[in-house]
C-alpha cells in the first residue's frame, strides 16, 4: 500500500510489491549467513601450552570462521579444528587450536633442520623462523606416525608450535579437512 497525495492508501503499483518483498528477503538472507558462520568467532587456549609460544595457555584468539569458504588451508595458518575424538579421547564438539605443517597428498618429513614436504624443506615464515619442530616426543607413551607420512587427498598434518608439549598430528595422523572450522587471525 502507498499513500495518496491526501493522506489515503491505495494498492502498490504491481512490480512495486515483488520488489519489497524481494528486498525483505534479501535483508533476511544476508541477516542468515552473517549469523551462520561469515563472522570471527573467540576461542581460548584452556590452559595448554601445545602452541606456546605463538599463543600462550588461556589466551584468547580470534578465529575468521569463513576463512576456507573459498579457499583451502595454507601451509603454517594456524587453525581452529574438531580433534579427532576415537585418536585423543577429546569430547565431541571440543575445539584445539594448531599450526597447517602438511598439504593434502603431500608426502610429510620431519626431520632435526625442519620439515620436509615431498623432499623439499619447507621455509618457515618470519613470525615462527625461531620455532623447531621434532619428529616426535622423547619418551611419549603415545606411539607416533612413520615419517615420511603420506597425507591422504583432503587431509592436512597439524603441529603445535611447542612440539616437546603438543599431542598432535604426530600422534594421530592427518587430520580431514571438512574438520578445520576457521583460520585465526595474526598468528
Amino acid at each position: 500500500m502507498t499513500k495518496t497525495a491526501h493522506g489515503a492508501t491505495a494498492p502498490m503499483p504491481g512490480g512495486a510489491v515483488w520488489r519489497r518483498l524481494a528486498r525483505g528477503f534479501l535483508g533476511v538472507a544476508l541477516a542468515v549467513i552473517a549469523a551462520t558462520g561469515c563472522s570471527d568467532r573467540a576461542f581460548r587456549q584452556n590452559g595448554s601450552s601445545a602452541m606456546a609460544p605463538t599463543i600462550q595457555p588461556n589466551e584468547s584468539v580470534v578465529a575468521e570462521m569463513g576463512a576456507y569458504r573459498s579457499g583451502k588451508p595454507q601451509r603454517w595458518d594456524v587453525v581452529v579444528f574438531y580433534p579427532p575424538t576415537e585418536e585423543t579421547g577429546t569430547k565431541q564438539g571440543e575445539v584445539w587450536v594448531m599450526r597447517v605443517a602438511g598439504l593434502p597428498g603431500e608426502s610429510l618429513d620431519i626431520r632435526g633442520d625442519g620439515i620436509y614436504a615431498d623432499g623439499r624443506r619447507q621455509a618457515q615464515p618470519g613470525r615462527i623462523d625461531g620455532i623447531r619442530y621434532f619428529p616426535g616426543i622423547q619418551g611419549a607413551m603415545v606411539r607416533g606416525v612413520s615419517y615420511p607420512c603420506k597425507i591422504p587427498e583432503g587431509s592436512y598434518f597439524l603441529l603445535g608450535d611447542n612440539t616437546t608439549n603438543s599431542f598432535d598430528s604426530r600422534f594421530w595422523g592427518p587430520v580431514s579437512g571438512q574438520r578445520i572450522l576457521g583460520r585465526v587471525r595474526n598468528k
